[in-house]
């Protein structure tokens, strides 16, 4: 007897139940499995790239004004602040150990070096815009998909559904495609497949973003 048959010759409202429970159970797990650790993920994320972002804009304006005042009497304040930057609260432990050395080593020594200390600006202005071009992403796509009017919001749901939806068909088209050819195509075709379907990948992600 298999499992087809015994579902047929079972009790209607007892399969139902099984099934809700099954169901109930999946939507357990996957909420546990993987909802859950991303966004505590998320969070901590969140949370560590607030307070690295504080901490170098902080640093950021002293090394400013080190680059104005150079001189090592005019400097010595900022200097000063800095090193007082780097030992409260573990501050230092948000930044990597290059960058972490080279503005110990200005805040140290009396005599600026400005090379190093451009530098360091230079790199500082890199972490950021990085990091806060990250938070401008979530800030937009916040604007696109939310909404305080009900229609809109529900308008911006079935638009960010929509994209889902394509993303998967294309994801499995490519997929497809690429097995089938891997089969059934010369070398030269599995490469040209495969750059294209990168390239397809590229542009179908650059047109999301313009939404």
């Amino acid at each position: 007897m298999d499992i087809i048959t015994i579902i047929k010759q079972a009790n209607p409202d007892l399969v139902i139940f099984c099934a809700t429970t099954l169901i109930a159970l999946l939507s357990w797990l996957l909420k546990s499995l993987i909802e859950n650790p991303i966004a505590d993920s998320k969070a901590t994320f969140q949370k560590y790239t607030d307070k690295r972002i504080e901490i170098l804009t902080e640093l950021k304006a002293r090394l400013n004004f080190i680059a104005y005042f150079p001189s090592e009497e005019d400097s010595k304040d900022y200097k000063n602040q800095i090193q007082e930057i780097l030992l409260k609260d573990g501050r230092a432990g948000y930044l990597n150990k290059e960058m972490y050395g080279s503005i110990l080593k200005i805040s140290i020594e009396p005599k600026t070096d400005e090379y190093l200390l451009l530098a360091t600006i230079t790199k500082i202005d890199e972490d950021l815009y990085l990091q806060i071009s990250k938070i401008q992403d979530e800030i937009i796509f916040y604007r696109k998909f939310s909404n305080y009017n009900p229609l809109r919001r529900l308008i911006g749901f079935v638009i960010l559904t929509l994209q889902y939806i394509v993303s998967l068909s294309f994801a499995i088209g490519i997929l497809y495609l690429v097995i089938y050819c891997l089969i059934n195509t010369t070398l030269i075709g599995n490469i040209i497949v495969v750059v294209m379907s990168l390239i397809i990948i590229y542009l179908i992600n650059k047109w999301f973003k313009r939404q």
